[in-house]
């Protein structure tokens, strides 16, 4: 009996545990709730320009965007409107412990059109396959599995859909000499090449990050 209850005891501590601790599988895991306090830093927030970026994507109504790790928002109400009135934004996070902010944000603005999203580490699991513009905001850096998870995501665009990637350029950003919290350009270019994708834009809008945008590779006519 003295082993049953110990034995009992230690699933509940284990189970506890698990239920509690952050997102394995992802580089640079934080609890959701820790997360949101370094997202919605107002120094981190006022050097976003997160107008000038959605500005700079081109959304037109009627598109689908997918913001793939969405964290708490910040970008979930100016490309719903960037999209209105018919279009449509999927915010997909691995943890859904975003997605009440991410509600109240988009309730305050009174918008419908936004999605929460329930990925997994591999699968960003998007109920369509016509998305028009997948941007990774400062997220790609986190992606373990970078190179699969790009191919997987180009099965989820439309034909004429992008791939947005906004980062920090290496040596530039919080994760300097952590080299597996950094992403070149060069990187990007393989993997993106090798899911069938091509870059067709390099914007400039910040000192210390790239704006990059991908596209499917053009068709040969002859």
């Amino acid at each position: 009996m003295r082993f049953q209850r110990l034995f009992a005891a230690f699933v509940g501590v284990v189970l506890l545990s698990a239920s509690t601790a952050p997102a394995a599988g992802q580089l640079g895991s934080r609890p959701a709730e820790e997360w949101i306090r370094t997202l919605d830093g107002p120094v981190r927030v006022a050097g976003l320009k997160i107008d000038e970026i959605v500005a700079a994507m081109k959304l037109r109504p009627g598109q689908t965007v997918a913001d793939i790790g969405a964290g708490s928002g910040l970008l979930e109400v100016p490309l719903a409107r960037a999209v209105s009135p018919r279009g449509r934004v999927y915010a997909v996070e691995i943890d859904a412990g975003f997605f009440p902010e991410i509600r109240k944000r988009v309730a305050a603005a009174q918008l419908t059109n936004v999605e929460t999203v329930l990925g997994k580490f591999t699968d960003p699991v998007l109920p369509v396959k016509i998305v028009d513009v997948a941007l990774f905001h400062d997220v790609i850096h986190h992606v373990e599995g970078r190179a699969a998870y790009l191919k997987t995501l180009a099965g989820y665009l439309a034909p004429s859909g992008r791939i947005v990637v906004v980062d920090y350029e290496p040596g530039r950003g919080p994760h300097r000499g952590q080299p597996d919290l950094e992403v070149t350009r060069e990187q990007l270019a393989g993997w993106t090449k090798d899911a069938g994708l091509v870059q067709v834009e390099d914007i400039t809008l910040f000192p210390d990050k790239y704006f990059l945008v991908f596209a499917r590779k053009p068709l040969f006519r002859p």
